[in-house]
């Protein structure tokens, strides 16, 4: 036994001891009554530690395996059928049509007085996919006139043939022309008896015309382009004649709905010839980079015109020239808005051009553009109540061979083309547009012109100031009305002189000035649905029967009606 032990059982020897000693005392302790005191509490709560409890995990089952097999057999059927193709397009709205819509072509037959036989006929085939084409034919005649009958009678001949192919993204264009007018120079005075029996000179002019084109059709954004291709081919009577071969091209690029830039391009190449002169190359070419900008609000474009012209003109430094280009226009409110611009250029002018204005021309001295040495314009627009849209502005502008037209002093019946050296022009002008409830409807022109030129003693032929008013009445679905006025003044017709004489001094600058009365024309159209094919229509001109004089020595017919009746076949 090791001292450890020992001192082990010696401990536990005393603890025995203390205790017998002890039980006594409690003992005797318990059998006694004392005081004591017991609260008992409602409000307090034994509450135990939760002890986490154990639970076993669930046992893997065994997978079932099974000895089955399973065999497929894939047995191929071929069929000798094409694969079906799926041509996507995209949807469109049948928006419904009236039934006299849809007829695409119409025949016209009329007469009224003056002997003026009307044919006109018309066909339109839009309903391929892939193309349509269109055909017209129109004459009118007005076989006597104003003077002397026969003496003043004119008619005019339009055929033409137009097409369109579609593609996905493009179209290609073009179209064949013929336009025939014949007419008289009848400026002379039939009550001068030495006229008794006059015959005066006759004149037909013709043109044919060639175009081709072809153009993208989104329009909205990315790359834009529309190239055309013209041929031209003009004669009359005499000796006047002129081929031209024009190129137009408008190309632009939307960076975003905002931005874009472009270049747009004018090229031409004529031949003229005439009494005077032949064997002339007019060559004109004119490319118009430009910027643009627009949103709701804002619409601004800038650029420049380059322009080569060959035309042969005292004092020209050259035949190539640069202008600006600057228009702008910003809408505060639909009500509301304003625009300026300021742009030069050389505007194009061709025999045909001037012939088109005025058809009684002599044999030209020569051709000549307008070089637009600058113009600046600004005004006032806007659209009231969704009705009325208003527009009033003013301009002034600085040109360099300005055309007028003046009588030949050796045929009055003839008119010569004279060019302006340095002309300034003063324009106001004004117009307004008011659509009232479908039924009505309002177009109106106002302009004033002042001309200052410098080599010529008047604006000679051209208006001082002109006034439009074309009023349409749609009173049901079977009754329209059109009432038009146009009036103008202020016309200075001028006789050139060339062998008249200041002491004994030919003054070939010598003019004979001559102002014309004002011009009223009243017109009055009326068109009346039958049925769905078929309609009557009548037409009355210059209702006041006025002696009109638009040109120096040549008066207008007076009161001129002509009836007729419409019908429209294809459906």
């Amino acid at each position: 036994m090791n001292i450890s032990d020992k001192y082990m059982k010696i401990k536990v020897l005393v603890g025995l001891v203390l205790m017998v000693t002890s039980m006594p005392v409690l003992a005797q302790q318990a059998g006694e009554v004392t005081d004591q005191e017991f609260v008992i509490r409602k409000d307090r709560v034994l509450t135990l530690p939760q002890k986490p409890r154990k639970f076993e995990r669930t046992p893997v089952l065994p997978v079932p395996q099974s000895d089955g097999k399973f065999n497929y057999v894939v047995n191929p059927y071929f069929l000798s059928l094409a694969p079906e193709v799926i041509e996507p397009e995209a949807a469109q709205k049948q928006w419904p049509r009236r039934r006299q819509d849809l007829y695409p072509g119409f025949a016209r037959l009329g007469f009224g007085n003056y002997s003026s036989p009307l044919i006109e006929g018309r066909y339109n085939n839009w309903e391929e996919g892939d193309y349509n084409y269109g055909v017209k034919i129109k004459h009118e005649g007005f076989y006597t006139g104003p003077v002397d009958g026969r003496n003043s009678g004119e008619n005019f001949t339009d055929v033409g043939l137009n097409g369109n192919l579609y593609r996905d993204f493009f179209q290609v264009y073009g179209g064949v022309d013929y336009y025939r007018h014949k007419f008289n120079f009848y400026g002379y005075d039939f009550e001068n008896p030495d006229f008794e029996n006059y015959v005066p000179n006759q004149n037909i002019l013709n043109t044919f015309k060639i175009t081709a084109g072809i153009q993208d059709l989104d329009k909205t954004e990315g790359f834009n382009y529309d190239v055309n291709l013209g041929i031209r081919a003009f004669n009359d009577n005499y000796e006047a004649a002129e081929t031209d071969i024009a190129l137009k091209i408008k190309s632009g690029y939307w960076f975003d709905n905002a931005i874009s830039s472009g270049i747009d391009l004018d090229l031409s190449l004529t031949q003229p010839k005439d009494v005077f002169y032949s064997n002339i190359n007019r060559n004109y070419l004119k490319v118009n980079p430009f910027v643009g900008y627009q949103n709701e609000y804002l619409k601004v474009r800038a650029g420049a015109n380059i322009v080569y012209e060959n035309d042969v003109t005292q004092n020209k430094e050259s035949d190539f020239q640069v202008f600006p280009q600057l228009l702008g226009e910003y809408m505060i409110q639909d009500e509301f808005g304003i625009y300026a611009g300021f742009e030069g250029d050389v505007q194009r002018q061709t025999y045909q051009d001037f012939v088109m204005e005025n058809p009684f021309l002599g044999p030209s001295m020569e051709l000549l553009n307008t070089i637009q040495n600058y113009e600046i314009k600004g005004g006032v627009k806007g659209v009231l109540n969704n009705e009325l849209t208003y527009e009033a502005g003013i301009g002034y502008g600085r040109f360099r061979n300005m055309h007028f037209f003046a009588n030949s002093g050796m045929d009055t019946t003839r008119f010569n083309i004279f060019y302006d050296d340095d002309t300034r022009v003063l324009n106001y002008n004004a117009k307004v547009s008011w659509n009232y409830e479908g039924w009505y409807r309002l177009i109106g022109k106002a302009n004033y012109y002042f001309y200052n030129t410098s080599t010529l003693e008047a604006a000679f032929q051209r208006p001082e100031w002109e006034l439009s008013l074309n009023n349409n009445f749609m009173l049901d679905e079977k009754w329209l009305l059109q009432f038009n006025a146009n009036v103008m003044g202020g016309i200075v017709g001028g006789v050139f002189d060339p062998i008249a004489a200041t002491d004994g001094i030919a003054n070939p600058t010598l003019f004979r000035s001559e102002m014309l009365p004002v011009i009223i024309d009243l017109q009055l159209k009326a068109d009346y649905q039958i049925n769905d094919q078929f309609s009557a229509f009548a037409i009355g001109n210059n209702l006041l029967n006025r002696t009109n004089q638009r040109f120096l020595n040549y008066p207008v017919r007076g009161i001129q009606g002509i009836v007729g009746l419409t019908y429209k076949f294809g459906y």
